[in-house]
């Protein structure tokens, strides 16, 4: 099956209607309308949008566009003196950087930006000042910060201490760029305070148990010869006597004296007579034993 189409003219009528001058449906296109191109441009310059102007006089947004042209060139032209201009704060004083390269410094370090959401707008007030305003998106919302620019004086003063901090620079009190938070904040370890170690106790040296069939010697080292004065002669024949100090034990100390073992007893061996016969030894009764009298003897 073939396709068909179709062919319009290009007239003045269907361009008006493409421009949006021709009358929306229910609307008188030859209604008067008491808004001028001076009031056009003066509630453009207060920010009000032109959508909102056409549909508040009852005309089409075309009429209202063709006189928005100066007025964005204009707050462009208030925008760039804005971000030009170096603000001043009171002890602090002239900020270093521009209005401008200090906003974008310090955007430029803030976490999760976009980079396409920051706009900067402006409007102006009924004092004669413009309001410039930067707004962005970061960290799930949006943010803004705002300044008025007086075009007589050029000067420009922050509406908030937030806007302040933003747009004045100092190298001597620059503040750092804010800090990621992190998903779950970890509480610190708690600090345990240090266990004092008692001192050990040194056990006392205990003397070492000697046998009593034993006798220890003690090793006395030889002193050292002392050495030979200038101007004497020793004789080589007559060696000089040592003197060995005697060692004091400490006091307290414990001194371990060495018992020599007692002697053997004595056993007697059985008398034999000339016979070869043993003979046994008498053994000694009470009478001997209390008197002290020898057995076989005289009492």
């Amino acid at each position: 099956a073939s396709t068909g189409g179709f062919r319009v003219a290009l007239d003045d009528r269907l361009l008006a209607a493409v421009r949006g001058d021709l009358a929306k449906p229910g609307e008188d296109p030859h209604a008067p309308s008491d808004l001028t191109p001076k009031d056009i441009q003066a509630r453009l310059r207060a920010g009000e949008s032109a959508e909102s102007i056409a549909l508040s006089a009852s005309v089409p947004v075309t009429r209202v566009e063709r006189f928005s042209g100066p007025v964005q060139g204009e707050m462009a032209r208030m925008i760039d003196a804005t971000r030009s201009a170096h603000l001043v704060r009171g002890r602090l004083g002239r900020s270093v950087l521009t209005l401008g390269q200090a906003v974008d410094r310090v955007l430029a370090q803030t976490p999760s930006l976009r980079p396409e959401s920051i706009s900067w707008e402006t409007r102006r007030e009924d004092d004669g000042r413009w309001l410039v305003t930067v707004s962005w998106f970061a960290r799930a919302r949006t943010r803004s910060a705002a300044w008025h620019y007086d075009p007589a004086t050029k000067t420009v003063t922050s509406t908030d201490p937030a806007a302040a901090a933003l747009a004045h620079h100092d190298p001597d009190t620059s503040v750092p760029p804010p800090k990621r938070r992190t998903a779950k904040a970890t509480a610190p370890a708690p600090r345990v305070p240090a266990r004092k170690t008692a001192a050990k106790a040194v056990p006392k040296a205990t003397a070492k148990k000697v046998a009593p069939n034993k006798v220890a010697t003690k090793k006395v080292a030889a002193p050292k010869p002392a050495a030979k004065p200038a101007g004497k002669k020793v004789s080589a024949t007559k060696p000089a006597a040592r003197k060995v100090a005697a060692k004091v034990p400490a006091k307290g100390a414990r001194v371990l004296r060495v018992v020599p073992d007692p002697e053997p007893r004595r056993v007697r061996k059985p008398k034999v007579d000339a016979d070869g016969v043993t003979t046994r030894a008498t053994v000694p009764g009470w009478a001997d034993v209390l008197l002290g009298t020898s057995p076989g003897g005289d009492r």
